[in-house]
């Protein structure tokens, strides 16, 4: 909602200004947007490999904004200097179609601002505002959009004037749903995994139709479209940054995969398991697969079903935004038969997880859960991280000074000196590491939003973990749960190997309560984790 008002704002404000600067400045400013934009679109995929070669993740987000910004600031200064007059009309006339050129050229900046924002890898959600709000509203394309559409209106735009991009072919043969598209390669297993894949990792031996004999065998409920069948092979690959996962495991959600038809772009149905069976998928299915030896090679091997409409035609597909495959061509090759060996085994998920809460004066409210990897990188929580380090250090310096109100701050619920000095010192810290354990940034980040009383607090501390943790844990979650009255889980959770943190809390308008507790699950073990009073890292209660 943030990111609603804050585009909707310069919209207007933009346009109001533009309409005071005369039409042909207007005109000109709408002209250098427009050609900046067009030629961003147009070479940032080609332009993107320095980047590449290092920080896949921020390739072409990156290489996208530094090319827009770059020949905006160019055309402009060149249009300054070669127009030195300007067009003279009557006063509201001239107010008119200067606001007018305004109104477009701010579309065009926002929208196209806002494009390469969304290739950069940060949470599905962004100051509150997700394109789409469930993983159905994406399977159907059935987007919530910014106020206006700029984004949306900046791609119809590429649309129509894109050509010869990306190796001959228009961009929008290879990218019919932008938007969409980049939506889906942020829509990861977990928001601190790898969000690209070297191109050069990922092949494609078929990709083809099935017969209608196979998709009976299979179960695939085709009902009137046609099914394709794309197998994929990602290598592990040896060193950084030429690796598909950092970790012995390959994450990725379906919405990563997209296959581009002439018709539009999907989103796998399902997958065949061992090569002999269908499991159907949703968008945000979390798929954690181990890699095989294949003909000497460490690779995993999907056979994706995508269901779409009888005159279509593969064109290519994409996989974790910059592995792309033509497909062009694919449906003469001969689909061959794996040994189900070949296939992701999946021991990633026969261990299982018990958690319970020994906490006594649980609220009514509920007691929710996430499970979370046991830390981050600090490039990724650097964002909320730096505000938090701001106002930790404005509330020691105030306090030291005597400031009111908080030179009277050294009551129950309350700062005091050496309180934020210790935290304002690890929030330094903390910025300089490259990882750390959530249990050193969590409390930091909470301890930033004290008030000057306790109930300034807890209101304060509600609205940060609704508006800024949960969507910054949201994207890192590996399993979310509500515990029973007896703060257990009623079932256990199936979980790969490797170290969590299992966060809990419970907030009304009278209390908030967070914990904090680090488990080991090893492979195909039974996890047992109890939570109690000492693992609290926030306990505020307007009755303590």
């Amino acid at each position: 909602m943030i990111l609603q008002f804050i585009v909707l704002l310069f919209i207007i404000l933009f346009a109001l200004y533009m309409a005071n600067e005369g039409p042909l400045s207007a005109l000109l400013l709408l002209c250098a947007s427009f050609f900046a934009s067009t030629l961003a679109m147009g070479v940032y995929q080609a332009w993107a490999n320095p980047i590449l070669n290092h920080r896949p993740d921020f390739a072409y987000g990156v290489t996208f904004l530094l090319v827009f910004f770059l020949a905006f600031s160019l055309i402009r200064t060149a249009f300054d200097y070669l127009i030195r007059g300007d067009v003279e009309l009557p006063l509201w006339p001239g107010r008119i179609v200067g606001g007018a050129f305004g109104f477009f050229t701010a579309m065009i900046l926002v929208g196209t601002v806002m494009a390469g924002v969304q290739m950069l890898p940060l949470p599905s959600s962004i100051l509150g505002y997700s394109r789409y709000d469930t993983a159905a509203d994406l399977a159907s394309n059935s987007p919530s959009g910014l106020w206006l559409d700029p984004d949306g209106f900046v791609t119809s735009l590429w649309g129509m004037v894109s050509g010869r991009s990306m190796g001959g072919h228009s961009f929008s043969k290879y990218n019919p749903q932008p938007l969409r598209q980049w939506f889906g390669d942020r829509y990861t297993v977990q928001y601190a995994g790898a969000k690209a894949l070297p191109p050069s990792l990922l092949h494609v031996p078929f990709a083809g139709p099935l017969p209608a004999a196979m998709i009976t065998r299979y179960g695939i409920p085709a009902a009137g479209k046609q099914a394709i069948l794309v197998r994929t092979e990602v290598n592990h690959g040896s060193a950084q940054p030429d690796v598909s996962s950092d970790q012995g495991y390959f994450r990725l959600t379906p919405a990563e995969v997209q296959l581009v038809t002439s018709g539009g772009m999907y989103f796998p149905s399902g997958y065949l398991v061992d090569g002999r069976r269908y499991a159907p998928l949703k968008p945000n299915t979390a798929l954690v697969d181990d890699f095989r030896t294949v003909h000497g090679h460490r690779r995993v091997v999907q056979d994706w079903i995508f269901l779409i409409p009888a005159n279509d035609q593969p064109v290519a597909l994409h996989m974790k935004q910059t592995a792309t495959v033509d497909l062009t061509g694919m449906t003469s090759e001969k689909l061959e038969p794996l040994r189900a060996s070949a296939y992701p085994q999946l021991p990633y998920n026969n261990s299982s997880l018990t958690v319970h809460l020994a906490a006594g004066n649980l609220s009514s409210a509920p007691v929710d859960m996430w499970i979370i990897p046991a830390g981050t990188r600090m490039a990724d929580v650097r964002f909320v991280m730096q505000p938090a380090s701001s106002r930790l250090g404005r509330i020691r310096r105030a306090i030291r000074a005597g400031k009111p109100p908080w030179s009277s701050a050294n009551i129950t619920g309350t700062p005091n000196t050496s309180m934020t000095t210790m935290y304002h010192q690890n929030a330094l810290n903390l910025r300089l590491q490259h990882d750390a354990a959530w249990a050193q940034i969590l409390p930091v980040l909470f301890a930033s939003q004290v008030g000057t009383n306790t109930n300034n607090s807890l209101t304060r501390m509600r609205s940060y973990f609704r508006s800024s943790i949960k969507p910054l844990l949201a994207g890192q979650r590996v399993a979310a749960r509500t515990l029973n009255a007896q703060g257990s889980l009623n079932k256990a959770i199936k979980i790969g190997p490797g170290q969590y943190d299992v966060i809990i809390w419970t907030h009304t308008a009278a209390q908030m309560r967070v914990w904090l507790k680090s488990v080991t699950v090893h492979e195909g073990g039974k996890a047992a984790v109890q939570v109690s009073s000492g693992d609290k890292i926030v306990n505020y209660s307007i009755a303590q």
